[in-house]
Parts: structure tokens; C-alpha cells; sequence
């Protein structure tokens, strides 16, 4: 929901396009300063969405944070920790397995099984998250 609050300088609401980013120059996603409150919504918009592919990421992480979405084979989530090491940058989050979750006792028995953090296991009928 917006709010309705006079702008002082342009008699216009505060969330009207008179209102300015007033900070430093924001790389990641090309906010300059002075830009307009619509300019700058724009750009995280179009320039904080998940990266995705077929294969894992290669590429170094434009960002901090960044998301990159597996869409082929192994549906993994990458988190990016790093920026600038290339491939080295992503981590999984989080790994659907694309044949079933496999079933280990608990998180000691779904690592000693080869799997790692970040990945899907269950134990009966509860699906549980290696961590």
C-alpha cells in the first residue's frame, strides 16, 4: 500500500517521481545517484532476478548473494558467496534430487551416504534437508 505525504520541495506525494536515491553509486544494479525512486525500482527489478542454466554456474557471480537456478538434470540452487573466482563463487543451497529423495536415519547417515550440505534426504515420511 503507498502512502500519501506531501513532498515539500514539489508539492507532489512522497513516492511520486520527484523523489531521488541520495547515496553512493550502486554497481550491482546501475543506481546512480540522484535517479529517481521509479528508476532505481526499475533496476533491481531487472538486474536482481536469478541467473539460470542447464549446467552448473560457470561464470563468476555478478554480485554478493546472487541466485543461480539449475533448470537441467540435478535442480540445484546456488548462492553466490564470492564474487570474481568464476565457478568457484557458487555454493548449493539446495539440491532436488530428480529421482525420489533417498532415505538415510539422519543427517550423520545422509553424509557418511555420500551426500552433501544443501541436499534432499528423508527419513520416513519427513523430508529433511542435509546441513
Amino acid at each position: 500500500m503507498r502512502t500519501a505525504a506531501i513532498c515539500p520541495t514539489c508539492v507532489n506525494y512522497e513516492n511520486a517521481l520527484c523523489v531521488l536515491y541520495n547515496g553512493e553509486y550502486l554497481v550491482n544494479i546501475d543506481v546512480n545517484p540522484l535517479d529517481s525512486l521509479e528508476i532505481a525500482l526499475g533496476k533491481i527489478n531487472s538486474n536482481l532476478v536469478p541467473k539460470s542454466g542447464t549446467s552448473a554456474p560457470t561464470a563468476g557471480a555478478i554480485y554478493l548473494g546472487q541466485l543461480f537456478v539449475r533448470t537441467a538434470g540435478a535442480k540445484n540452487l546456488y548462492y553466490a558467496q564470492t564474487t570474481g573466482t568464476g565457478a568457484l563463487d557458487w555454493r548449493i543451497v539446495l539440491s532436488i534430487p530428480y529421482t525420489g529423495a533417498p532415505q538415510y536415519a539422519d543427517n550423520a547417515a545422509a553424509i557418511a551416504g555420500g551426500l552433501f550440505v544443501g541436499q534432499v534426504y528423508r527419513t520416513g515420511d519427513i523430508l529433511k534437508i542435509v546441513h
